[in-house]
């Protein structure tokens, strides 16, 4: 059974937004609807929305620098670019910002509604809220990542790879599983950037000297494991 979600539409293009309103509301999801940027940011930010469907195109401010806005303020809404613009270095920096997802237009409603069940499901995640391996520890309600007490920086979809690492350290992690958690259900991306992101998250975790080895083998035609040595 689907979950029932108060989705948030960020759409200055008023046939597309009805379109969405009508058939996200005959799927059983509360719709809200804002015209611009400016807008969409104060309503995120005012709460109480599951997710946000957020458009790049828009007058004022762009659905980029909404982005940036409300994940500055740490508003948790899971955001899903719903947008024309389907160049990869933009795609990169929406995953950087904070986006959950990335729906090139035009799309199928299907789709759309299949994206937005799994943001639902991985939203009700039961891992705890503290994951450690070896002196690697990560704070999942804080988003935070250390080692023997040094923060280390990540981005967003980096942090999510490497909690499902974490979450199965010793155990081989397929592919298809990390694209998954960092880049939902069906999305689009191309083979080399899950192969990019985890080479940047090994540099950020490569141990000093007199540390203990954390290492994120690669696990040939499959995909990745998190072993403490």
């Amino acid at each position: 059974l689907e979950p029932t979600m108060n989705v948030l539409v960020i759409e200055d293009d008023r046939k597309i937004s009805n379109l969405l309103e009508r058939g996200l509301s005959e799927h059983g999801h509360q719709v809200s609807i804002a015209g611009n940027g400016r807008e969409g940011a104060e309503m995120m930010v005012g709460g109480g929305y599951d997710v946000a469907l957020l458009d790049i195109l828009l007058p004022g401010i762009d659905g980029l620098a909404v982005l940036e806005r409300v994940r500055a303020k740490r508003c948790k809404t899971a955001i899903m670019m719903l947008t024309a613009v389907d160049t990869v270095p933009t795609i990169l920096e929406a995953f950087d910002l904070g986006a959950d997802d990335y729906l090139v237009k035009p799309f199928l409603l299907e789709i759309l509604l299949a994206r937005l069940t799994a943001i639902a499901r991985r939203g009700q995640s039961t891992a705890p809220p503290i994951l450690q391996v070896g002196d690697l520890i990560m704070d999942r309600s804080r988003r935070s990542v250390r080692r023997s007490g040094r923060s280390i920086h990540v981005t967003r979809k980096q942090f999510d790879l490497l909690e499902l690492l974490m979450r199965r350290a010793g155990m081989v992690t397929t592919r298809d599983d990390l694209l998954e958690a960092a880049w939902g259900y069906l999305a689009d991306v191309k083979d080399n950037t899950l192969d990019v992101y985890v080479h940047g998250l090994r540099s950020k975790l490569e141990s000093r000297p007199h540390q203990q080895q954390i290492t994120i083998r690669t696990v040939h035609g499959t995909g990745y494991m998190l072993v403490a040595e």
